[in-house]
């Protein structure tokens, strides 16, 4: 019994626009630290699982930038979606080619745009999962203590021990996204995590769960795996449906690992301000940038120096070709410039 790991780089992070292109999106750049965040994800959890047991599922379009990214990672382990169906299709893709292999792995499945500052406490619980799996089977996933009552996410409610083990514990339901005055209530309770998004199980579980709970992907995925030379045909007609949804909210033996290890999806550019150090004002930059007499203002540019005299609580984005200003509390909307930018055909600046 082998670990593998999937790496999930499909997105085309819209709201990091202009720095996220069509071409290149969010998971090719380097925002924290000195690598990409697909290089990351995948150094990040090199001490448990080599290159060689790795899947990625990406767009048909990146698999030669995600080969370039991760030389190490076997070409034919890259797979191309022709179309983006969601989660659950794009692991249940890879679980069955690792079936076919290895019928008794473990997988270890992540997103390949997240953060996470405290590498090693996540090494320890990414082993005490795999582990887990391996030796009584279940669902695993890393719960984040919340740090406070976030929207953007989906939450995660705890039950009891599992295990005789404190940090392992029963999950009681998962919620998806909720309001504001809802949010504050699950994280006063004490009982509620951030749902990560990165899970553990044994590949046969995950397989048997697909067939019980979603059964046109199970024989979607079925049909692909006799036929693969047909991907652009059967792929599309898959349902999109994400793992979360399909198959961790119904099956059964489902666990959740607290998880404080510094972690943070980097979905929007206020997420990443969070993760940028900031001087006495509150400023922060990530390229040239001056600040005059401003106030918590983050600066963030791939070429030009940007100067700020006398502003506060302010975003600036600026690339060679374009440049976003943003309110703190609308990095949610930068996806409303990408379909501008569509509708009025500027696709130069999407490219």
């Amino acid at each position: 019994m082998a670990r593998w790991l999937v790496i999930l780089a499909g997105g085309r992070g819209e709201r990091f626009w202009p720095l996220s292109r069509v071409m290149h999106p969010k998971q090719f750049l380097t925002l924290v630290g000195e690598k990409s965040m697909l290089e990351a994800t995948r150094e990040r959890v090199g001490a448990l699982i080599d290159d060689k047991h790795t899947f990625v599922v990406t767009g048909v379009d990146y698999v030669e930038k995600v080969s370039a990214a991760l030389p190490h990672v076997p070409r034919e382990q890259i797979l191309g979606e022709p179309e983006g169906r969601n989660t659950a299709p794009s692991i249940a893709w890879a679980a069955r080619i690792i079936a076919e292999r290895d019928p008794e792995a473990v997988l270890l499945v992540l997103p390949s745009d997240h953060a996470i500052q405290r590498t090693q406490r996540f090494l320890v619980l990414a082993e005490r999962a795999l582990t887990l799996a391996k030796e009584h089977g279940g669902f695993y996933t890393f719960g984040i203590v919340p740090t406070h009552p976030e929207t953007g996410y989906g939450y995660i409610e705890r039950d009891g021990q599992a295990f005789g083990d404190a940090e392992v514990l029963t999950v009681r339901r998962f919620v998806e996204k909720p309001p504001l005055d809802v949010a504050e209530k699950m994280v006063a309770s004490g009982h509620f995590f951030w749902n990560s998004g990165m899970f553990a199980f044994r590949v046969t579980e995950l397989l048997e769960a697909v067939r019980e709970f979603l059964p046109t992907l199970h024989d979607g995925i079925e049909s692909l795996a006799q036929d693969p030379q047909l991907v652009d045909e059967i792929f599309p007609a898959l349902p999109s449906i994400s793992i979360d949804h399909g198959v961790m909210e119904k099956a059964h033996q489902v666990y959740v690992l607290p998880a404080d290890i510094g972690w943070d999806d980097v979905g929007t550019f206020a997420s990443l301000a969070r993760l940028l150090p900031r001087d006495k004002e509150g400023n922060a930059a990530r390229g040239p940038a001056i600040f005059v007499e401003s106030r918590n203002v983050t600066a963030i540019s791939d070429g030009p120096a940007v100067s700020f005299i006398g502003v506060e609580d302010l975003y600036v984005v600026a690339t060679p070709d374009a440049v976003l200003i943003l309110s703190p509390d609308r990095s949610q909307d930068v996806r409303k410039v990408v379909q501008a930018l569509k509708d009025g055909g500027e696709h130069e600046h999407l490219l």
